[in-house]
């Protein structure tokens, strides 16, 4: 990747975007743990969302976006789902995770593994919560949302989980 790409597509704490949108390649990663009968609501997620289009062919799913009103922390639908998918803002992911255990509802959520576990809050959610990871080979590719360009990401994206998969840590396709 040339020194120019690798800036532009270089996600990290240091980047106040939260808006990187992931590709059909890494929701097809998730796609075989979900059942053909389960409702997904994607919370973080609009009709355009690779999630919606990719996961719809084969389930019904419900989704929202704060750009809609409909805020994660405040939201839930008041139709029945039975997971929780997507993508979230990773600025925000304690309280995510913080919020998804508290639904009660099984999920799985795009993460950056580096550092995944450094925050003591997120040990001890963590800790004291069944977590599971999905672990792609390589590293996914993502859509930068200020300005459409692709790009992979500098560090391994994964789902963290929980009850979703049929053990605590499954490796699985390429990204």
């Amino acid at each position: 990747m040339s020194k120019i790409n690798s800036t532009l597509f270089n996600i990290s704490k240091h980047n106040d975007s939260n808006e990187w949108y992931t590709l059909p390649a890494l929701v097809e990663v998730v796609q075989p743990f979900i059942k053909p009968n389960q409702v997904i609501w994607c919370p973080f997620d609009t009709s355009e969302s690779a999630f919606v289009k990719v996961l719809s062919k084969t389930n019904q799913v419900i989704y929202s976006h704060i750009k809609t009103g409909q805020d994660f922390f405040s939201y839930e639908p008041t139709t029945h789902y039975d997971v929780i998918v997507s993508n979230p803002p990773f600025s925000k992911r304690t309280d995510v995770y913080k919020r998804l255990y508290e639904l009660g509802k099984p999920w799985a959520m795009v993460a950056n593994y580096t550092g995944l576990f450094d925050a003591k809050c997120r040990w001890d959610l963590f800790a004291k919560n069944n977590i599971q990871l999905l672990i792609p080979k390589g590293r996914a590719q993502f859509i930068r949302g200020e300005d459409g360009k692709v790009g992979k990401a500098a560090y391994q994206s994964i789902y963290v989980c929980s009850n979703m998969l049929p053990k605590q840590i499954v490796f699985s396709g390429s990204v």
